[in-house]
């Protein structure tokens, strides 16, 4: 055997005995060690299953109860709720709460949901989140149902900037200081609202319509006319302006007085000569005057020169206030009934007849 092999011998029963006395002396907390893993293990996959378990069932029965509530049986909906806070896994017991408070706000019986709520927001045990949830649905109720006080005490907390629910909670401040007749407290709550751009487009939407509501309920500046006045003021106007308009005109008519009809024109007497008929030159009659100036008529012209021989008539007859000198020539139906012939101080003598044709 060479001292090489000799070696290794040696080494390796050394190496042996090391072991040995290794697990001799560690050899049983090492199989404790990998025992107690390994049933530790076993204990958190089966305690994980025993509350997938039991969350589940406590789901179902919450759901169930929920279910109840929905089919109008709120009786034994509330029954089914009590059971899950009493008895149940996770945050059912506190979901279970806040559910019996909605049911009796559906029922109208808005103490007992205040109370239900107000049981959650106060278990400590509870995630703060459902906690605050509960404050604000509390806050709501009793904003028809309440004071302002009793909403400021449960949700006034919760209106910081850094708050997760701080927009419903100003929008339940500023609804119960609307209904206490806070509108500056209302006005400037609900104006936050409307200038954040992180809240709900939903309470938005309300903040608006809450801000033209107290805009409306506010008296209006003295010396404002409003629509419906304006409307009332030009209405009747409107309706009478042709009846005030026709006033005036009928009254014309009644004290203007009657137009002389036109009198037609006339053929003045033909000249005669040697016993022969001339032809007749028609004369028009001058433009009657205005009866309301009753000026008398022009005065003809100068006689025209008569043809050597020619003999005129010179019958001087007064004037009708018509501008014709024949009185006789006037058709009847040219001369109204009522109307008396006035004579003026100097006679106006007729107008010359033309000579006939081929008279020396």
């Amino acid at each position: 055997m060479s001292d090489d092999s000799f070696f290794r011998e040696v080494s390796e029963e050394l190496r042996q005995d090391r072991v040995k006395a290794i697990w001799t002396r560690f050899g049983t907390y090492i199989l404790a060690a990998v025992i107690l893993v390994v049933v530790i293990t076993a204990a958190v996959v089966g305690w994980d299953r025993y509350q997938t378990a039991q969350a589940n069932a406590s789901g179902d029965a919450y759901l169930a109860a929920l279910q109840l509530a929905r089919d109008g049986k709120p009786d034994e909906a509330i029954t089914a709720l009590d059971a899950l806070a009493a008895d149940s896994y996770g945050a059912y017991p506190d979901l279970a709460r806040m559910s019996i408070g909605g049911v009796y706000q559906a029922q109208g019986k808005f103490d007992e949901a205040v109370a239900a709520f107000d049981k959650v927001a106060a278990d400590a045990g509870a995630p703060d989140a459902l906690r605050d949830m509960a404050a604000v649905r509390a806050a709501y109720v009793l904003v028809d149902h309440g004071a302002l006080s009793d909403v400021r005490s449960r949700v006034e907390r919760l209106t910081g900037d850094s708050e997760a629910l701080r927009f419903p909670a100003r929008e339940a401040v500023a609804l119960a200081a609307w209904k206490a007749e806070d509108t500056e407290t209302a006005t400037t709550l609900f104006q936050q609202l409307v200038d954040d751009p992180g809240a709900p487009n939903g309470i938005i939407s309300r903040a608006r319509l809450m801000l033209d509501l107290i805009a409306a309920g506010k008296p209006m500046p003295e010396g404002t006319v409003m629509p419906e006045e304006i409307g009332a003021a030009t209405g009747p106007a409107t309706d009478t302006a042709p009846a005030d308009a026709a006033a005036p005109v009928a009254g014309a008519e009644a004290t203007a007085p009657a137009a002389t009809p036109a009198a037609p024109a006339t053929e003045a007497p033909a000249a005669t000569r040697d016993g022969a008929a001339t032809e007749g030159a028609a004369v028009e009659a001058p433009a009657i005057p205005d009866a309301a100036t009753d000026a008398a008529p022009a005065a003809p012209a100068a006689d025209a020169a008569l043809p050597e021989g020619a003999a005129a008539p010179s019958v001087a007859v007064p004037t009708t206030g018509l501008g014709i000198t024949d009185p006789a020539a006037v058709p009847e139906a040219a001369a109204p009934e009522q109307a008396e012939p006035t004579t003026t101080d100097a006679p106006q003598s007729a107008p010359a007849a033309p000579a006939p044709a081929g008279a020396d």
